[in-house]
C-alpha cells in the first residue's frame, strides 16, 4: 500500500478503500449514525433536507450513498445522474431512463440497417469467365 491524500481534508495517509484518513473516517462514521437516526425519525428526505437538518455536508452524504454506506432505496432523495431531478431509487429518473432506452434502440436499428445495406451492396453475385474468341 502506498501513500495518498485524504479526499476530505487533504492530509497524507495510508492508501485504503475509503480514501479517507483515520480522523475523517471516524467522523464519517459519526455522520452515518447521525443520518441514520434522522432517517428513522423522518422517513423520506432529500439530500438537501438531510444537510440542513443534520449539518452533514452534501458531498459527504453523496459519497456515503455511492459507497453503499447508507441504504438509500426509497428513503433519500438524490439527483438523477442526467437531469438532476430528485429521485429515490436507481441512477436515472424514469424520463431519462426511457430516453436512454430509446437511444440504444435507435443505435441498434441504425447498425442493423447499415449491415443490411452493406450486405445488399456486396451481395452474393455470380461471375463467369468468358472464353477468349479465336
Amino acid at each position: 500500500m502506498g501513500l495518498r491524500n485524504c479526499t476530505e481534508c487533504g492530509k497524507i495517509c495510508m492508501e485504503n478503500p475509503s480514501k479517507l484518513c483515520p480522523e475523517c473516517y471516524a467522523q464519517e462514521e459519526v455522520h452515518e449514525h447521525t443520518i441514520g437516526e434522522y432517517l428513522r425519525k423522518t422517513g423520506k428526505a432529500t439530500i438537501t433536507q438531510i444537510h440542513e437538518d443534520t449539518g452533514v455536508k452534501e458531498k459527504i452524504i453523496v459519497r456515503m450513498l455511492k459507497s453503499g454506506r447508507l441504504f438509500r432505496e426509497g428513503l433519500i432523495g438524490y439527483p438523477c445522474d442526467m437531469c438532476r431531478e430528485p429521485i429515490y431509487e436507481g441512477r436515472l429518473c424514469s424520463n431519462c431512463a426511457h430516453g436512454l432506452v430509446k437511444q440504444v434502440h435507435k443505435v441498434n436499428e441504425d447498425r442493423e440497417y447499415e449491415q443490411r445495406t452493406e450486405h445488399q451492396r456486396t451481395g452474393l453475385r455470380m461471375y463467369t469467365k468468358d472464353e477468349p474468341r479465336k
